[in-house]
């Protein structure tokens, strides 16, 4: 059992002594799933796995700008203002209330993820060397 996984805290050298074997350092090691993005038909965006993903696995780092809430809705006015038949846009809600990711200009794949109607990952905060 791993207090650091449990408390969402990724080990290091500092908070482990399990030491290079230890099973919970695929974010610091930048260890994903190999994955590309892919329209669907009707559906627009989404993410796939290549290689498939087992329960629990890391999938992919989600990357973006950290943003506020009115930081957040001033965008939204303004990319619907002028975006008026562009539905797309990539802000994900953080675990804690009203703070958010904005991955429209610094993203990775991983923007592309869950845009499903019935989605098979979650988001899960993780503390890496932090």
């Amino acid at each position: 059992r791993c207090d650091n996984r449990l408390n969402y805290f990724e080990c290091c050298a500092a908070n482990c002594d399990l030491g290079p074997n230890c099973g919970n350092r695929a974010m610091g090691r930048r260890r994903f799933a190999k994955c590309r993005v892919q329209r669907e038909h009707g559906k627009g965006w989404g993410l796939i796995s290549i290689d498939g993903v087992k329960s629990g696995d890391l999938v992919i780092e989600y990357a973006g700008e950290v943003i506020d809430e009115s930081t957040k809705e001033s965008r939204l006015a303004a990319w619907t203002r002028d975006h008026p038949s562009d539905p797309n846009f990539y802000v994900m809600a953080l675990g804690q209330a009203g703070w958010y990711i904005d991955a429209r200009h610094v993203a990775n794949q991983a923007r592309f993820i869950n845009h499903s109607c019935d989605p098979n990952c979650r988001l899960m905060p993780l503390n890496v060397a932090g």
